[in-house]
C-alpha cells in the first residue's frame, strides 16, 4: 500500500469488467484502499495484523495516530471474543453485495461479453459466483478458471526456467498469488 495514492471509485462491479485480473479483486483492492486511507465516521474498534499496518502506512500520522489511539484505549479481547477486524468485516460485506449485484446482471449484453470473451476470476470469487449463478452458467466458471490456470501455469514454468537473475516476468507471482487466493488483505 502507497500512502495517498490515487484511487479508482468504482460505484459497479460492472465497471471493472474491463479492467485486467479479477474484476472483483480489482473492486474490493479500491474499496479497502480508500476504507484505510480515508477519515471515516466509523469507529474503529478492531484490526487485524493486514489492516493495522495499512493504516499505519496510507494514513496521514495525525490521522492514523487517532485511529491507534482508539485502539490502544480498548479492552484487549480475549480469545474466546473473537472480534472480527472491522475493516474486513466492511470488505466481506462489501464483496457479497457485489457479488450479488454481478449476478443481478448476468443476462446483460456486457457481462455475456465478458464471460464468453476476457474473463479472469480467481478461485475464491470463482467459487463464490459459482454457487451464486444459475447452474447453466457454472461450466463457463469453471471454463474461465481453467484457462486461466493453464495460462498462469505456463508463465509460471517460463519464469522458473529463467536462470538470469533479472527475470523478466516478476508479475506472474503476484497473478498467481490473486488467483489461488484473491488480492492481498481480502482473506484472512
Amino acid at each position: 500500500m502507497r500512502t495517498h495514492r490515487h484511487l479508482v471509485i468504482y460505484e459497479s462491479i460492472l465497471q471493472t469488467l474491463n479492467e485486467s485480473g479479477c474484476p472483483f479483486c480489482r473492486f474490493l483492492k479500491e474499496f479497502q484502499a480508500a476504507r484505510l486511507q480515508s477519515p471515516q465516521d466509523v469507529e474503529i474498534h478492531q484490526v487485524c495484523n493486514f489492516h493495522a499496518w495499512g493504516l499505519a502506512a496510507v494514513r496521514d500520522a495525525p490521522a492514523a495516530a487517532e485511529v491507534f489511539l482508539g485502539l490502544v484505549g480498548e479492552p484487549t479481547p480475549s480469545s474466546s471474543d473473537n472480534a472480527a477486524c472491522d475493516i474486513c468485516v466492511e470488505v466481506m460485506a462489501e464483496e457479497d453485495l457485489r457479488i450479488r449485484e454481478f449476478v443481478s446482471c448476468v443476462d446483460r449484453a456486457e457481462v455475456l461479453h465478458w464471460l464468453k470473451a476476457n474473463a479472469v476470476l480467481c478461485i475464491p470469487h470463482g467459487m463464490k459466483l459459482r454457487r451464486k449463478l444459475p447452474l447453466i452458467l457454472t461450466p463457463r466458471i469453471d471454463a474461465i478458471i481453467s484457462g486461466y490456470r493453464q495460462q498462469l501455469t505456463s508463465e509460471l514454468m517460463q519464469l522458473r526456467e529463467e536462470k538470469q537473475p533479472d527475470r523478466v516476468g516478476w508479475g506472474a507471482l503476484g497473478r498467481a498469488a490473486e488467483f489461488l487466493i484473491s488480492q492481498r488483505g481480502l482473506r484472512a
